[in-house]
């Protein structure tokens, strides 16, 4: 169990970056109510990311839950499935909170930019494992228990492409397609030397009818795609037809 103090801990950690994120917020973006003063439109603003985080903190929770749960239930079907090994690292990983001082330390160095994959000691094989999980449950069309999952992948560890692709794909069962949007953008950033991320952001401004926004994406990827090494024909084909079509319903 975690000594005493260890939540408020990392409360404390959340409040700090949320008055310091919100008053670069604020700074940047004034008050459009001119009723509004500057110090009420900083505390709005605290309260919204607030609220945000706890929501965040809720879909990590459930996405960790239903990811989990899967392998666990594949792992009865499939004895190459080391789930115990998984569930060691994952009550190792969990246990570096159990001090004060460990999650004072972890807290800052997650602030500074380290993954918590890293902080964690969260291991590739447990990882993978948990996004065959997530993976599962977006082939098995449980939509809202995968779109949890990859949420908390991106947020255990956000350099993978892949975890964003799944989050946007996700998303876009829902019709979040601006949620979607982001997604892509973040595995896209991950992935710069592939296409599909900025192919798949084209495809949800196709559904938003806002075909300035598909030419761009789709000449940005084939962009990408001309630089690619052994790029496949068809796709080039495909990205130059629609192309076309988009500019001629811009």
């Amino acid at each position: 169990m975690p000594q005493p103090g260890v939540h408020q801990v990392l409360d404390a950690s959340i409040r700090e970056t949320i008055q310091s994120l919100a008053h670069t917020i604020a700074q940047d973006a004034p008050p459009q109510n001119q009723l509004e003063s500057p110090v009420v439109h900083e505390k709005r603003i605290q309260y919204e990311l607030s609220q945000y985080t706890l929501y965040a903190r809720k879909r990590c929770i459930d996405g960790f839950f239903s990811c989990f749960g899967v392998v666990k239930d594949l792992a009865r079907a499939d004895d190459q499935i080391n789930f115990t090994d998984l569930e060691q690292n994952v009550k190792t990983a969990f246990a570096s909170f159990d001090t004060v001082a460990a999650a004072e330390e972890l807290s800052t160095r997650a602030q500074e930019g380290a993954s918590w994959k890293d902080l964690l000691g969260i291991t590739d094989t447990s990882l993978q494992l948990l996004y065959r999980g997530a993976k599962h449950l977006i082939d098995s069309k449980s939509y809202p228990e995968a779109e949890a999952a990859f949420y908390f992948l991106t947020t255990i560890d956000y350099k993978q492409s892949a975890f964003w692709l799944g989050l946007g794909h996700s998303a876009v069962q829902f019709g979040n397609h601006y949620q979607a949007i982001n997604a892509y953008e973040m595995a896209q950033s991950c992935d710069p030397a592939s296409c599909w991320p900025t192919i798949y952001i084209a495809n949800c401004f196709e559904r938003l009818n806002d075909y300035e926004e598909v030419l761009q994406a789709l000449e940005k990827a084939y962009a990408i795609y001309q630089n690619s090494v052994n790029a496949d024909p068809e796709l080039g084909k495909s990205l130059q037809e629609r192309i076309v079509n988009a500019k001629a319903r811009c």
